[in-house]
């Protein structure tokens, strides 16, 4: 430090006190010169470049800068996983316009919800060709999803007297079960036979009337589909099926299975023929074949008694023993009842105790469940039901059992229980009784249960 300072500091040291601001003269570096008054002298940085006082500062700034930083890192690993995944990274919805509002709850009331499926492209179809108005037909029985959408499709579709015969026939549809009314739609799409892209259709107009001959690729059958030409459209009339190999007639639209309260299957107006019996002894050669017998001798074990007592009675009549005993057999159970029917045929059970019992050639026997009074006797329910007629009523077992006039229909019940069973027997696909032998073991042996 200086030993003798001068008046005019030039600057002050950091031991010296009592020095005033106005004494600083801060001189630069060009100003000193000889001849300046010697002192001490500091070269200092130039005002802008010199460092002010800390000041204290808070985290806030820092701290949202990490968040954005985190929230972008997140954001980026969000788009590559919907990247990854395919999925679209912005999904648009469509604002509710003047022309499509949003439903409003009025009075309180919650908006009702309703549940838009995609709308189905329906392929313009030409009624006024004849192959064109049968197809469209066929493809709405084939989507119907009720029994109503299915009938109400075949009355559209059908001639004025067709339609009028099938409205007939839809008499006491109201009375059914939703669980009948699946039953009956299931066996009705079933009654029609599957068409293919690989059928052949060939079609004869005269005037009014069209016949259609379809012939299958797969099996070679064929069938004759009629037409007729009303109120310019083409509606239909009629349809048989024929085996190509004995050209046996067999109608699959004309009549539709409808069990209700009042009856369990349409009356069947057609007289129906018995199918082969090579050797005469009541048993059909199909029947004999599920059963193991002989077709060409009447009493196939030789025990002394011909096939059809033996069957009757309960007995094999293929070999010894019951006819439980016979492999061509099997016993289903389903709900409350089970019953006896060929091993071959498929078995389709319903959820309400229903079934389907159906052969290779297009036979088939359905088991329906129909309540009663508890108490209430087979004959009495019969005459109820069908408004004063009269059923042979037979006792079989425990059992009682009902025969319909047209004699493809079996009512099986008992006193004590508040149901019944009604079997019936459809051999419509071919007009040939080919398995009432069957139908009439399956009624016998049906056991019920409390």
């Amino acid at each position: 430090m200086s030993d003798q300072p001068t008046k005019n500091f030039k600057i002050a040291y950091s031991d010296e006190t009592g020095v005033s601001t106005d004494q600083i003269d801060f001189v630069k570096q060009s100003d000193v010169g000889v001849g300046i008054e010697a002192g001490q002298y500091i070269y200092t940085m130039p005002k802008a470049f010199r460092f002010g006082p800390k000041v204290k500062t808070n985290n806030k700034v820092g701290i949202l800068v990490m968040v954005a930083g985190l929230i972008l890192f997140v954001g980026l690993v969000y788009v590559g996983y919907l990247m990854l995944s395919k999925k679209p990274i912005f999904s648009f919805r469509p604002v509710a316009s003047d022309n499509n509002p949003t439903p409003i709850s009025v009075d309180n009331q919650a908006p009702t919800t309703t549940t838009t499926t995609e709308p189905i492209t329906e392929v313009a179809i030409d009624l006024s060709d004849p192959e064109q108005a049968y197809l469209q037909l066929r493809l709405k029985l084939d989507q119907a999803a009720t029994l109503e959408e299915y009938l109400n499709s075949f009355i559209a579709g059908a001639s004025q007297n067709k339609a009028y015969q099938l409205a007939e026939q839809t008499i006491g549809l109201d009375a059914l079960s939703d669980s009948q009314k699946s039953s009956t739609l299931s066996i009705s799409k079933s009654m029609l036979v599957p068409l293919s892209s690989a059928d052949q259709i060939t079609k004869d107009i005269s005037g009014d009337r069209a016949v259609l001959t379809i012939t299958k690729a797969d099996t070679g059958r064929i069938a004759i589909v009629t037409m007729l030409l009303e109120n310019d459209q083409w509606k239909f009339d009629d349809e048989h099926w024929q085996d190509a190999v004995n050209l046996s007639v067999s109608t699959t639209t004309d009549n539709l299975i409808i069990p209700s309260s009042s009856s369990s299957t349409i009356d069947l107006v057609e007289e129906f023929s018995l199918d082969a019996d090579t050797d005469q002894d009541g048993l059909t050669d199909k029947e004999e074949i599920i059963l193991g017998t002989k077709i060409d001798q009447a009493d196939s074990d030789n025990d002394g008694y011909d096939d059809l007592t033996e069957l009757r009675a309960g007995y094999n009549p293929a070999g010894s023993g019951k006819i439980t005993n016979n492999s061509g057999l099997k016993v289903v159970k389903q709900g409350r009842w089970s019953t006896i029917v060929p091993a071959a045929w498929t078995s389709q059970l319903g959820r309400d105790e229903s079934a389907i019992f159906r052969t290779d050639d297009g036979h088939f026997i359905q088991a329906v469940i129909l309540t009663k009074k508890n108490g209430q006797d087979l004959a009495d329910w019969y005459q109820e039901i069908f408004t004063g007629q009269t059923a042979d009523v037979v006792n079989v077992g425990r059992n009682q059992l009902a025969i319909s006039l047209d004699g493809l229909t079996y009512y099986i019940g008992r006193p004590d229980l508040n149901y019944l069973v009604s079997l019936t027997y459809n051999p419509e696909t071919t007009k040939l009784l080919s398995y009432s032998n069957i139908f009439r073991l399956a009624a016998d042996n049906m056991t019920l249960s409390d």
